[in-house]
């Protein structure tokens, strides 16, 4: 699994796990779509510079969640941004089955929750990825003779 699905897939899951009993959209939210539920949309991506050997992948990604109330909808945000803090923003990587794979996506602070429009609510989350650069495979250096020649005049 590549790093930008495996990060962005252990976040939808632990926040499927904090919030139970709610259904999950991708991408698109279709007509007629059932509440409660949230929406998992494209994050927004920024390249950054990070090291000489690495470069970081900013991420912002604003989900929503759906209910009959305001208030159901507000809840359901406030939960999955209490259970990300109460895991100190670590959120555990997950492979290709789901099963945990080490490591975690470390979140920065959750830019909040806030109240979009009826029965909708945001929760905003922000992190950086750090990949390393393409590398080129170089052939090592084998060995190596160093010639010293000593100065005339010199005795030692």
């Amino acid at each position: 699994m590549a790093a930008l699905e495996q990060e962005i897939a252990s976040v939808i899951r632990f926040i499927l796990d904090s919030v139970p009993g709610i259904t999950p959209y991708y991408w698109d939210i279709p007509e007629g779509f059932v509440v409660p539920s949230v929406f998992f949309p494209q994050p927004e991506l920024t390249p950054l510079g990070d090291t000489f050997a690495s470069y970081a992948v900013e991420y912002d990604w604003y989900i929503q969640f759906f209910a009959s109330t305001d208030e159901d909808a507000y809840a359901s945000a406030a939960a999955a941004m209490n259970a990300l803090c109460a895991a100190r923003l670590l959120v555990p990587l997950i492979d290709e089955t789901g099963a945990a794979a080490g490591g975690g996506v470390r979140l920065k602070d959750p830019g909040g929750v806030k109240r979009l429009d009826t029965g909708t609510a945001q929760l905003t989350l922000h992190w950086d990825s750090r990949r390393p650069y393409n590398r080129v495979d170089c052939q090592k250096v084998m060995h190596y003779n160093l010639d010293l020649k000593a100065a005339e005049g010199k005795t030692e």
